[in-house]
């Protein structure tokens, strides 16, 4: 009983750090530009700043909550 204990505290534990980590403030190092949250309204604005940089490297993570 006692080890099942534990281990429900330790995956409750995981859970409320990764909780934190996804929604919690996020920031940037020193000198980098603010994040940006995308929509149909600002994705000119996306395509502005990709296309800024051409000698870095530069990639696109889309991720679908589906």
């Amino acid at each position: 009983m006692k080890k099942r204990a534990i281990i429900i505290a330790v995956m409750v534990f995981v859970l409320l750090l990764t909780v934190v980590y996804l929604w919690g403030p996020s920031s940037v190092p020193a000198g980098q530009e603010p994040l940006a949250v995308l929509s149909n309204a600002d994705l000119h604005e996306f395509a502005t700043a990709f296309d800024r940089d051409t000698d870095a490297l530069r990639i696109v993570l889309l991720l679908s909550p589906t």
